[in-house]
């Protein structure tokens, strides 16, 4: 019996793509370097081994200019951008009176997170959400996905995570916890077992298969 989902965030609950790639133009424009499209950001955030200091910024690693750059824009630009994917919150009503308990694990900073699920008017539906400031190393470590479960008194066994990466995929698979592949967001797979093609069909499939009980 599930107790626990756990959610990816950018790709997975939200549409926020178009965000980042304004504030990492607008960090770029400061440098000097020319505009790079949304699905670049997209395809490179889900890589495993991506390099996105150096791809984005020509960097080896993101200065604290940069930093604060983009966290500053971002903050004040992102809510005109960013939406929650077709059927998110209806999902997340259903999952929540069903009282499973519910948490993000994103590899960006949980400030960004917070800040996104406000603005869309759905943090008050999680329990906890760990972003990159908490841990040691990211997904697809399962760091994140462990100290979910510890923080919600809740076991690998009966929780799942639902996300769009193959970092997400790594992740669970590190941590030794069910998996869904989100279909409908940036990244793709060739080995995802269980995924579900958008938001609708991954609440059938909960209703059905998983929450019944």
């Amino acid at each position: 019996m599930v107790k626990s989902v756990i959610f990816d965030m950018d790709g997975t609950l939200l549409d926020s793509s178009k965000a980042m790639t304004y504030s990492v133009n607008y960090v770029r424009d400061i440098m000097g370097l020319c505009q790079i499209d949304k699905e670049f950001i997209e395809n490179q955030l889900n890589q495993p081994d991506g390099d996105l200091p150096m791809l984005l910024y020509g960097t080896k690693e993101y200065t604290k200019e940069q930093q604060s750059l983009f966290r500053n824009h971002y903050l004040e630009n992102s809510s005109k951008f960013i939406k929650p994917y077709a059927g998110v919150l209806e999902l997340l009503k259903y999952l929540k009176s069903k009282y499973i308990s519910l948490g993000i694990a994103t590899n960006a900073p949980d400030i960004f997170a917070k800040h996104m699920l406000h603005s869309c008017k759905l943090d008050d539906f999680f329990d906890c959400i760990i972003g990159a400031n908490h841990v040691e190393k990211t997904k697809p470590d399962p760091q994140m996905l462990q100290l979910i479960c510890d923080k919600l008194s809740i076991s690998i066994e009966h929780s799942l995570f639902v996300g769009d990466s193959i970092k997400d995929e790594m992740a669970s698979k590190n941590a030794n916890m069910p998996f869904i592949f989100a279909d409908w967001g940036y990244g793709s797979s060739t080995s995802a077992i269980n995924r579900q093609e958008n938001v609708y069909k991954l609440h059938s499939y909960l209703m059905k298969d998983l929450l019944s009980t």
